[in-house]
């Protein structure tokens, strides 16, 4: 089994333990299944263990076959941050008078300042950095960012929601890590990481139902769900490809530094060992 296999199992057999453990101690097994339906705490609970073991799978995994994926410059990240600002307000602007705001809680401005950006940097790390760099190492990138990105679209369906739905919504994902593993491809994981962040802030201060439903808006009320982001998206992924800071690909040709085991890079869409930057 390839490393990115072995991953998905730890993380299958993590989710389980957590949402099943707490329901058994619950009294409701399943509760946590339709965690909106959970008491408040019982979610905060299920969250840090959640991601508390993600931390910790992560980084045993990483020590023991290291993907190929780089984490780039915090310069970059910034960048990236900022373009997520604006892709958000263009994205309400374009929804126009279908988009009906209201006046975040202290407790919502919390919650997006202080966990987005470890909560998308865990997801960074889990999705675009091991799973997507370790298939790196034996597919092209393409077919490797459509089978993860998919993935990933899979994995955040758990949520109510009629088949014509849970389509568009996925779609909308399925844009959305794409356009994630683009530019962790040319800029690095902290990028895609405080675009992602960008995203979550504003999901926590401005919830799905603050939009008129339909086809452009989104289906729910659901903007992911809907024509405007699937634009905006396509622009986003066209504006993260113009990047120019992509990492040069390894020639082969050794060069007088030190090798780090731990680095690799991409050659014509497949990882080869590498000097250290």
């Amino acid at each position: 089994m390839n490393a990115a296999g072995k991953l998905i199992l730890g993380l299958l057999g993590l989710w389980v333990t957590c949402w099943l453990s707490l329901g058994l101690l619950w009294g409701q097994p399943l509760l946590l299944l339709h965690p909106l339906e959970a008491p408040e705490f019982l979610r905060v609970i299920y969250l840090l263990m959640l991601y508390g073991g993600l931390v910790a799978l992560l980084h045993w995994r990483w020590r023991v076959q290291p993907p190929c994926i780089s984490w780039g410059r915090l310069s970059s990240a910034l960048r990236a941050g900022l373009l997520g600002l604006v892709f958000i307000g263009l994205q309400r602007i374009c929804l126009g008078g279908a988009w009906h705001p209201e006046k975040p809680t202290t407790a919502a401005w919390f919650s997006a300042l202080l966990l987005s950006f470890p909560i998308a940097a865990v997801e960074e790390a889990v999705f675009r950095g091991y799973l997507y760099g370790s298939l790196r190492h034996t597919m092209r990138p393409l077919p490797a960012a459509l089978l993860i990105s998919s993935f990933f679209a899979l994995v955040h369906l758990f949520r109510p929601g009629d088949l014509e739905f849970k389509l568009a919504y996925g779609f909308g994902l399925l844009l959305a890590a794409l356009v994630l593993t683009l530019l962790a491809e040319r800029a690095g994981l902290w990028s895609a990481a405080a675009l992602h962040a960008t995203w979550i802030i504003a999901a926590v201060l401005d919830p799905p139902g603050h939009v008129e439903p339909g086809l452009w808006t989104g289906l729910r009320g659901e903007m992911a769900a809907g024509l405007c982001s699937w634009m905006w998206l396509v622009i986003l992924a066209g504006a993260a490809g113009l990047r120019s800071d992509r990492q040069e690909p390894y020639s082969g040709k050794p060069k007088q530094k030190e090798v780090d085991k731990g680095s690799a890079h991409c050659n014509r869409g497949r990882c080869t060992p590498n000097e250290k930057d």
